[in-house]
């Protein structure tokens, strides 16, 4: 009968507990995300951000479209706050076919391969492109989310495609974000 020697035995151990621990930190580390900054970001952008006059009136639509966790916290912002004294309303879509009419429109990261059909069929509607995933400011939303070395939460901002859909963003608001 042969025994591998104790040493090796330790090594192969402390190898499984190494690989299957990586392991663990990256799913943690995905579950990290606070949605609940993501929501308070998304309220801010209702705030600062100008829509034109024709879509200053009625409820203030809030699209998501594909699913996450930042569902949840937008619920409940929209439960508790206005917006520029406008009832919040969520609604929910699956496919960027079914994307209908609404203010802003959260594109969740596992919808993020979206963004090219969801800026051909808005093109020049006045309608803020939030993206939760990292760049997808550059392949045409209005802003995306970005979280620094640091941990630090910012946003880039595209700029043109902001103005491209007939909105403003305010001074204020570019010096707190990233402009790509």
């Amino acid at each position: 009968m042969s025994r591998k020697p104790k040493h090796i035995k330790n090594a192969l151990l402390f190898t499984f507990l190494l690989l299957s621990g990586q392991g663990l930190f990256n799913r943690a580390r995905a579950q990290d995300v606070d949605y609940k900054s993501y929501s308070l970001f998304v309220y801010n952008f209702i705030k600062y951000i100008e829509w034109p006059d024709s879509k200053s009136q009625g409820d203030f639509v809030l699209g998501v479209l594909g699913d996450s966790p930042v569902i949840r916290e937008l619920e409940k912002l929209a439960a508790t706050k206005k917006a520029k004294g406008r009832t919040i309303v969520i609604k929910r879509f699956s496919t960027a076919e079914e994307v209908t009419e609404c203010h802003l429109l959260y594109v969740t990261a596992g919808k993020s391969g979206t963004i090219k059909a969801l800026r051909d069929k808005i093109k020049n509607k006045p309608m803020l492109i939030v993206g939760e995933r990292e760049g997808l400011a550059r392949k045409g939303a209005s802003l995306s989310f970005v979280t620094l070395e640091d941990d630090v939460l910012k946003f880039d901002i595209n700029k043109s495609e902001i103005e491209l859909h007939n909105l403003k963003i305010p001074g204020t608001l570019i010096l707190l974000g990233l402009l790509i």
